[in-house]
């Protein structure tokens, strides 16, 4: 099992959506990322019509291939939404695959929104200060 959670993304150019993301400490980044599929940036109205600042970037793969993606910098405010609490605001730079089916958060993203992960295989987390108090499920 992954740990998947629901979380709201609002961009840049004015729009919102809900979408479940995927949390993976495999999406190494320098700043918080979130990868959206061509349909949520669609949705966010970052495409068709790509904002200014917007580039395309060369980025390696967990089995070390090579694929180019959109990245737009500073594009989005991420929140998790818990049915208890909505955690975040965070700003994070959008990047948009043609070929993704999920949203995936960057584990810089991760660590900025405050989720812990407590086991992986078994889908349980929480928020950095619930720690010892709080266990919580992926969707």
């Amino acid at each position: 099992m992954a740990i998947r959670l629901r979380v709201k993304l609002s961009s840049i150019m004015g729009k919102t959506t809900v979408a479940k993301a995927l949390v993976t400490t495999g999406y190494e980044t320098q700043e918080p990322e979130v990868l959206i599929p061509r349909g949520v940036a669609e949705d966010l109205n970052l495409l068709p019509k790509l904002p200014s600042g917007s580039e395309v970037k060369n980025y390696v793969l967990a089995d070390g291939t090579v694929t180019r993606l959109i990245l737009i910098p500073n594009a989005v405010q991420v929140w998790v939404l818990e049915n208890d609490r909505e955690v975040g605001g965070i700003t994070a730079h959008a990047v948009i695959s043609e070929r993704a089916d999920e949203v995936l958060l960057s584990d810089k993203l991760v660590s900025k929104l405050g989720i812990v992960l407590l086991d992986i295989g078994e889908g349980i987390w929480c928020f950095k200060d619930e720690i010892g108090k709080t266990v919580r499920r992926s969707l």
